[in-house]
């Protein structure tokens, strides 16, 4: 009897340090305790709102893409999966879809309802904020979104110098943001019970008009600001998330990688960030590559002013990055050069 008891309450304790220990091992290694993002990713991680990549990471710090974002608002508004599939232009089958013809089927301004290469592009802040305001509040436009996530404290302005002036420039709409911002602004979603669909969102959803889910998506990306809308052209072949990563040891540092988002390219130019990890060492770059020919472009400075000169060639379904000098910007990983796939 009493041995009974003991291994009871022996494998009782064992249960409760494994999940300690399991509770503590949670999360990404590249979203350390001291990361602003660190509680909302393990939040988001817990509720299966968000997943990592293969190799641990969450890449907080990556412009997030308008079709992860969607995954995100997906899953966290745990939208009804539809039978109903959207005819896209580009009708290549990719992971996004599933979460595209959900968001439709309720109206959610979006882009890239039926163009592959507009959800592979960063996300602008003016289009996160319409979509969470017509889900959560029923707005109907980027002003009133704006100022619903304002009101409630979910998100914040980012240029002081136009509050009281311009809403939309105060907001920042039409810059990118990063993984770790967007589901930050999502837990601060959830500690306010932002979680229910809104009535015009659901109406939409129980389709009484009998629409189909491409008019729905249409109409829906007609709700989006005039600022913020956009539509498939040569010039964005550019547009997208390329990688490179060589793990040459098991331990967190014992890589060098290289992660590049390039967005609103034109056919003169295109805005770039490049995230740079060699060994211990990181940096990141922004700034403006000119397009010198049909397939390659040059950096020559970073926004901030500094020499950084970077140039980029165009390849099939990846871009080759040579860095020549940027020891003005960065220390670091000035001498690289090599093919980054797209993502």
């Amino acid at each position: 009897m009493f041995r009974t008891i003991f291994n009871t309450v022996v494998i009782a304790a064992c249960f409760f340090i494994l999940t300690a220990l399991h509770a503590e091992a949670a999360g990404f290694k590249d979203v350390p305790k001291e990361h602003f993002a660190y509680d909302a990713v393990l939040w988001a991680q817990k509720y299966e709102i968000i997943n990592g990549y293969s190799d641990g990471t969450f890449k907080p710090n990556e412009m997030i893409t308008e079709q992860q974002f969607a995954k995100l608002l997906a899953n966290y508004f745990e939208l009804e999966i539809v039978e109903d599939e959207l005819k896209k232009q580009t009708t290549t089958e990719i992971w996004s879809d599933e979460f595209y013809n959900s968001l439709a089927s309720y109206g959610v301004p979006l882009n890239g309802y039926l163009h592959n290469s507009i959800r592979s592009q960063p996300v602008k802040r003016g289009v996160v904020a319409q979509a969470i305001a017509h889900l959560a509040d029923a707005q109907q436009n980027l002003n009133s979104s704006i100022e619903f996530l304002l009101e409630h404290s979910i998100s914040t302005g980012q240029n002081p110098k136009y509050e009281n002036r311009d809403l939309q420039k105060f907001f920042g709409s039409t810059n990118n943001m990063t993984r770790a911002q967007v589901v930050t602004l999502l837990y601060r979603m959830d500690s306010m019970d932002f979680y229910y669909i809104s009535d015009d969102a659901e109406a939409i959803h129980k389709n009484e008009d009998n629409n189909s889910l491409n008019e729905r998506a249409i109409e829906a990306k007609k709700q989006l600001d005039a600022s913020l809308q956009q539509n498939p052209s040569s010039s964005n072949l550019w547009n997208g998330n390329y990688r490179y990563v060589y793990q040459w040891g098991k331990g967190q540092y014992e890589r060098n990688a290289r992660y590049v988002t390039i967005s609103s390219a034109n056919s003169k130019d295109f805005y770039v960030r490049l995230s740079a990890y060699d060994g211990k060492y990181e940096g990141t770059t922004e700034g403006y590559a000119v397009i010198t020919s049909a397939k390659k472009a040059i950096m020559q400075e970073s926004i901030k002013g500094n020499r950084c000169i970077i140039e980029f060639e165009h390849l099939n379904n990846a871009i080759k990055v040579t860095e020549i000098d940027c020891s003005a910007e960065r220390k670091n990983g000035t001498n690289f050069s090599g093919t980054l796939r797209k993502q």
